[in-house]
């Protein structure tokens, strides 16, 4: 089972080395993949609907089913697309989601990783925590994302993470 780090336990520094370990690993892991370049490559921020296929560019979970694991989300990556998740914070004024499990395949057929997060509701300053493993998925994997849910409802449950794919493959 993987490990959560609060934020308020950790620098700044430590944040900014997380956040290029994960990068450093995708872009190694594309250019592995694709045979293409790191200037042929780009790096950005995970959109929730164009990327893993929520409803909106917003991270919200659907509605969820108290004491159970309730999917968040499930969607075979493209070609040629790579992320990479490195935290998580949640933005509902009182979350009920305790823990994330991430899985890959049609059927959820191999977990990567456990994380169990409600201990970040315990600092009333800072909900927000970074894996201290990323969790990556390659070109046409299942990105299977399931939480746990304490209670009914919904939680605006974000994900931090990054896409490495070839430039111009998302424009707006």
């Amino acid at each position: 089972m993987g490990e959560v780090i609060p934020a308020s336990e950790i620098t700044v520094e430590d944040i900014t080395a997380i956040k290029q370990a994960v990068v450093d690993k995708l872009f190694e892991v594309a250019m592995a993949m694709t045979g293409l370049k790191k200037e042929d490559l780009i790096v950005r921020p995970i959109l929730p609907s164009t990327d893993l296929g929520l409803t909106n560019e917003t991270w919200e979970t659907p509605s969820l089913t108290a004491n159970a694991w309730n999917t968040y989300f499930s969607k075979q990556l493209n070609d040629q697309r790579f992320i990479g998740f490195y935290g998580v914070s949640n933005l509902s004024p009182d979350p009920v989601v305790t823990a994330i499990k991430f899985s890959v395949g049609a059927g959820k057929t191999k977990v990567l990783d456990v994380l169990e997060i409600e201990d970040l509701y315990s600092d009333s300053e800072r909900v927000d925590g970074y894996f201290k493993a990323p969790i990556i998925y390659k070109e046409k994997q299942y990105c299977n994302c399931d939480v746990y849910a304490r209670a009914a409802g919904s939680d605006r449950l974000i994900l931090k993470g990054f896409v490495v794919e070839p430039a111009g493959v998302v424009t707006f």
